[in-house]
């Protein structure tokens, strides 16, 4: 594999993460669910999936 398609293959593979990312937020939203993230020193909190979908478009830009 060259790097050229390397590269095309990472970017494939991240645009599909980022699509699937945001389906399941925008499907969590609109079923009233929430999200579990963690903090940098690992500890888990939820986090209303409407304001998780809020801040992912937000920093996708």
């Amino acid at each position: 594999m060259t790097a050229k398609e390397h590269k095309a293959f990472i970017d494939n593979i991240q645009q599909a993460l980022e699509i699937s990312v945001e389906k399941t937020l925008r499907r969590k939203a609109a079923l009233g669910e929430s999200v579990v993230y963690a903090h940098p020193d690992g500890t888990p909190y939820t986090l209303p999936a409407t304001e998780a979908l809020a801040r992912y478009l937000t920093t996708k830009q």
